[in-house]
């Protein structure tokens, strides 16, 4: 049998759909996680071929995040899931990368901290950007002695501690190594009792405290906040200070349960990158890395770490503080009275949303998914009660009569596609053009509206929804939670008791 051929002008075009996809970068990487569940590797990740694709965010001033192109967000959402679950990122095989392309990355992350901002550390006087610190062994190519001090999470000298740490080896020395420990396994390591309403303070800024357990803000997973060693001041409890002996107690506990879980050893090769969840991982960096018996072997680091917007918080509130609406299986609650936009009507998009969500109440937690009349009736209570629209966790795919796609794959909902759309405005009509508004708001009169899934920002825009309600103005969105019954009332038992204690 004639094997069929192509035609010149079907091969070019098959080729091409072919070489478009090879090269595509966020259809080529794997998350390769650890066995231990604790860290993953990015295989086949190239950070500088990356941006080089995505050439439009390599912007003159910073790139925000509301600027980073569809298919990139996908590829940074993606990553940033990725880094709450295994904690820490091992992107290998990142040679040459610049240091200006290692900034642009974590900008698309969110903000890059101002190392200058450190009050403990005087900036090299080789930095090329107050955002890059560089760290050697030798005074001639970075500040050394940093990062050897005791295990730490890093912020802990500023009153809100960075996201993450984005760690690129330039070059390195034989051992030179970091050590990373799971603080949600070091936690569970140590009596609840012992770290119970006790707030870690530096050593090196007066009257600068956080919680020393609290609870993930991005994942919701139990976590903790300390630096060991000299970074360390006296600890508070209950608001009093307590002893250099209390204090010294507190800190060798947690140095045994670290012991005990064992610390991962980064031994670092050149052109890597390791990402760490600074909220969920505490480092120290090994004495190898500031070796200098061989004048020849120098060690070169490149940090930028990714500044965060709120501060370290307990959960010491009940569900009376917020507003909710509960049926036998389901409760919903708003974040309204507690997320501040910022000025510029920075208010938390669906992302941000829900990591919110499980940071405030628990790590099962998401944005609200209304695939029934029923939990529709109660979020429409709850934006009415705060006049205040509310994302939901929902996708819209296709115009006229669009299907919804709920916060998982799996989820199906009880419809039939008959959804609350307002016809009044016209919904859904993705005013800025196809495919721009794919997220859902719950507003006026439990009516659904598409919009942006990040607050717009694009020229002739208002950042948040223009809806009437009342009178025509501009909204901004609060986040609607989901969290089960069960833990609902686990959690109202939990703060009973710490109120009792």
């Amino acid at each position: 049998m004639r094997r069929p051929t192509l035609s010149l002008p079907t091969f070019l075009l098959l080729s091409s759909i072919f070489l478009f996809h090879s090269l595509l970068p966020t259809k080529s990487f794997e998350i390769l996680p650890r066995s231990s569940n604790f860290g993953a590797d990015i295989d086949g990740f190239n950070i500088t071929n990356f941006l080089n694709f995505h050439d439009s965010i390599r912007l003159d001033s910073d790139p925000a995040v509301e600027d980073v192109p569809g298919e990139a967000r996908v590829t940074v959402d993606a990553l940033k899931r990725a880094l709450h679950e295994h904690r820490f990122l091992h992107f290998p095989l990142q040679d040459g990368l610049t240091w200006q392309d290692q900034l642009t990355f974590v900008q698309l992350f969110g903000v890059a901290f101002d190392e200058s901002l450190h009050p403990n550390r005087v900036p090299w006087e080789g930095e090329k950007d107050p955002r890059v610190a560089v760290f050697s062994n030798n005074k001639n190519y970075g500040l050394v002695g940093v990062g050897v001090e005791g295990f730490h999470s890093d912020g802990n000298v500023v009153e809100i501690p960075h996201q993450a740490n984005f760690l690129y080896c330039e070059q390195t020395v034989k051992g030179a190594a970091t050590l990373l420990a799971p603080l949600e396994e070091v936690r569970n390591s140590l009596p609840e009792e012992l770290l119970l309403n006790v707030d870690f303070t530096s050593s090196h800024v007066d009257n600068l405290e956080k919680p020393l357990a609290h609870h993930h803000p991005a994942s919701g997973r139990p976590t903790m906040f300390f630096g060991l060693g000299t970074l360390a001041g006296l600890y508070k409890k209950d608001g009093e200070t307590l002893t250099r002996e209390e204090t010294d107690d507190i800190n060798d506990k947690i140095s045994e349960a670290i012991e005990k879980v064992g610390p991962y050893r980064h031994e670092w090769v050149a052109g890597s990158l390791l990402v760490m969840d600074n909220l969920a991982v505490v480092h120290r960096a090994s004495s190898e890395t500031q070796a200098t018996d061989d004048p020849d072997a120098i060690r070169i680091m490149r940090r930028v770490t990714l500044a965060a917007k709120r501060p370290l918080r307990r959960r010491d509130q009940t569900f009376e503080d917020y507003p909710h609406r509960c049926n036998d299986e389901i409760c919903l609650v708003s974040l309204g009275r507690h997320i501040e936009a910022g000025a510029d009507h920075s208010f938390p998009g669906v992302e941000e949303g829900n990591e919110l969500c499980r940071g405030y109440f628990h790590q099962t937690s998401s944005l609200a998914s209304l695939t029934n009349k029923e939990l529709a009736r109660m979020a429409a209570e709850i934006a009415e009660e705060l006049r205040m629209p509310h994302f939901l966790d929902a996708r819209k795919y296709g115009m006229n009569k669009p299907t919804i796609r709920w916060g998982s794959p799996t989820t199906e909902d009880e419809w039939n596609n008959e959804y609350p759309w307002d016809d009044v405005s016209g919904q859904p009509n993705d005013c800025d053009g196809p495919g721009t508004e794919p997220c859902i708001f719950i507003g006026p009169r439990g009516k659904w509206f598409d919009f942006a899934c990040n607050p717009k920002r694009s020229e002739g825009t208002t950042p948040g929804p223009e809806i009437t309600w009342g009178e025509r103005e501009m909204f901004d969105i609060a986040p609607l939670c989901q969290v089960s019954l069960e833990w609902f009332h686990q959690n109202e038992n939990e703060v009973q008791e710490k109120r009792e204690l």
